[in-house]
């Protein structure tokens, strides 16, 4: 069995024009009070579009572990893995460590972000 607990804070993504658009990066794991660290990240899509805002999840590189503390990841030409287009309710999970990009927006779009704690359950 598996236990899963939301981290308290969760935060807006508001992008407020066509355009916005994030590199291909990994998440970085928070601390929680109990120190417990994050291992996973959600999203939640608020807006929608046809075109554009995708989240593409990507292959990974030699070198990633290495930089995957500071968020970043190796250089170099990456396959995608899958695009999950902003639909409003769509949920994405997805573990830190797993390098994604954000592409260019073709109209304002708004996601909540948060992370998890998702560990075997022992006993």
């Amino acid at each position: 069995a598996w236990r899963c607990k939301v981290a308290p804070l969760v935060r807006f993504l508001h992008y407020t024009s066509a355009g916005g658009s994030l590199p291909a990066h990994v998440d970085l794991s928070r601390t929680l009070r109990n120190g417990e660290r994050t291992t996973h990240t959600f999203l939640l899509y608020l807006s929608e579009s046809d075109t554009g805002g995708e989240t593409v999840l990507l292959s990974t590189r030699e070198g990633d572990a290495c930089l995957a503390h500071a968020g970043g990841v190796a250089p170099g030409e990456r396959k995608a893995i899958v695009s999950v287009s902003p639909r409003k309710g769509r949920l994405l999970i997805t573990p830190h460590v797993c390098p994604h990009l954000a592409a260019a927006t073709t109209a304002p779009k708004l996601v909540v972000r948060g992370e998890l704690v998702v560990a075997p359950r022992y006993g």
